[in-house]
């Protein structure tokens, strides 16, 4: 009986010892894994930041461009070395390779929503750019809260984006949409979709200042601001709009005005320049531009998914709300040119700044053939008008005024003022909903106020062209668009 005892406790203390052992062996128990969890409060795409009430959504597209025509990816409005149209000076293609990253940062606060966006690009193009190397820019970073806007966004002025319906910048309507400009902003929220904005934003980067000071010695070239003389950066421009949103659309109704201070009187002049006073000639007094701009947009319209968009635009010594190139130059077959010129204003000595008139008008219609296959019509004319005395100053009849185009009219008449007018179609095919692949077909027409012939080319041609004579026509150019892009989470 001894004996079963003891065997029965030796086996119960073996057993023990086993149990002991084999739980020294187990691992320690981790710490909870933290998961990314998804946030539903800002739509698809959003989630947590670990550890953080903060969502955010990481966006993304790559995109290939080819251009063929006498056009870039930049936009289609020629001028300079690369309207030449000659063998030598003129790439008849060219090509992109792009990326785009967004973030979209979100928080809520007893304020309202904390936001903070940003849209990053890198792109190649070719044949500007290395062939190893390329260019980085800023498209958005603002910040939102409150009703605030602070940063890098689209002008509160604009509304007609044409990038939304064509793969390259119009000459129409000068839009920050694509590339946006530094403003600060606030918004009402007015109830039942409508709302009213006011901003500041810079008025001498993106809305570019453009006075020409007439009573210099330097002519004014159309790849060169050599001749514009402005104030600096003392005030920013004033924008705002009130527009409504709803199921239909969107209308709105917009103005803007724009600080165009010229520079000082004979401040282009060699010998003023040398001597440095050139403060002591006296200035132009302060001046201010303005624009005002009506649009609408019809969701839905005709078919359901399409779309019909349509602005209307006047400006008035702000001539970067209307036109998006200070000059356009075309060189056509033969020894024809085509020119005009788009500043804010023009000023000589012992005057005052003379302004500038723009106008202009575009519309868009997108149709959905189906859920892959889609097409848009977009076209648009922008017209910029010279005063008889604006023009005789650009054209150095004025008195105190000097020749600024550094040529001789044998005959005609020198105005200044033109016209544009551009009609583009697109259709692109989406395979897949983040792939796209479409083809853009561009009509552009530039048409001259500038009469007769000139006796000495200006703005420097080279390569292929002579120095003349030449004679003013109009001018129009043709150019096709391929795309392909892959987009993740716009």
């Amino acid at each position: 009986m001894n004996a079963i005892k003891g065997l029965l406790l030796a086996t119960a203390a073996g057993l023990v010892a086993m149990s002991s052992a084999q739980a020294a062996d187990l691992p320690v128990k981790a710490k909870p894994v933290e998961y990314v969890k998804v946030c539903s409060l800002y739509g698809a795409g959003f989630f947590y930041v670990p550890g953080t009430d903060t969502c955010l959504k990481i966006g993304m597209y790559l995109r290939s461009d080819m251009v063929y025509g006498a056009g870039t990816v930049a936009g289609y409005n020629n001028t300079g070395a690369t309207s030449e149209y000659t063998r030598t000076d003129t790439n008849f293609y060219s090509q992109r390779a792009r990326i785009n990253l967004t973030t979209d940062w979100r928080t809520q606060s007893d304020y309202g929503v904390i936001r903070a966006y940003a849209a990053i690009i890198a792109q190649n193009t070719s044949p500007t750019d290395a062939a190893s190397t390329g260019v980085a820019g800023i498209l958005r970073a603002f910040i939102q809260f409150a009703g605030f806007t602070a940063g890098h966004a689209v002008s509160y002025f604009d509304f007609f984006n044409g990038a939304d319906y064509g793969y390259l910048p119009s000459t129409w309507g000068a839009s920050t949409g694509v590339n946006g400009t530094n403003l600060i902003a606030y918004t009402w929220q007015l109830g039942n979709g409508v709302s009213a904005s006011i901003d500041l934003e810079d008025g001498s980067q993106a809305r570019t200042k453009r006075v020409v000071n007439a009573s210099g010695t330097a002519a004014f070239a159309a790849t060169s601001a050599a001749t514009l003389d402005v104030q600096g950066a003392w005030s920013p421009d004033i924008a705002g709009n009130i527009r409504i949103d709803q199921a239909w659309g969107s209308a709105q109704l917009s103005g803007a005005m724009h600080n165009m201070s010229g520079g000082y009187y004979g401040g282009l002049g060699a010998a003023n320049t040398a001597n440095g006073n050139v403060q002591n000639n006296g200035h132009p007094g302060d001046a201010w531009g303005y624009a005002v701009q009506g649009g609408v947009r019809f969701l839905n319209f005709l078919a359901p998914k399409d779309v019909f968009e349509a602005s209307v635009y006047y400006c008035n010594g702000a001539t970067t709300y209307c036109v998006s190139t200070p000059s356009t130059s075309m060189y056509g077959s033969g020894n024809t040119l085509g020119y005009g010129v788009a500043v804010d204003g023009v000023f000589t000595s012992n005057g005052s700044i003379e302004k500038t008139e723009s106008w202009g008008f575009q519309a868009a219609y997108q149709h959905f053939w189906n859920a892959q296959w889609r097409t848009s019509v977009v076209g648009g004319y922008t017209e910029t008008n010279y005063s008889s005395t604006a023009a005789a100053m650009l054209c150095g009849t004025a008195t105190n005024s000097t020749n600024q185009y550094a040529f001789t009219l044998a005959s005609g008449a020198c105005d200044p003022s033109f016209s544009q007018t551009s009609v583009s179609t697109r259709t692109a095919w989406n395979p897949h909903p983040t792939l796209e692949i479409g083809v853009d077909l561009i009509w552009t027409h530039l048409d001259t106020a500038m009469g007769g012939a000139v006796t000495t080319a200006a703005f420097n041609p080279g390569g292929g062209r002579g120095t003349g004579p030449y004679t003013f026509q109009d001018q129009d150019r043709y150019i096709g668009v391929l795309r392909f892009q892959k987009t993740v989470l716009p």
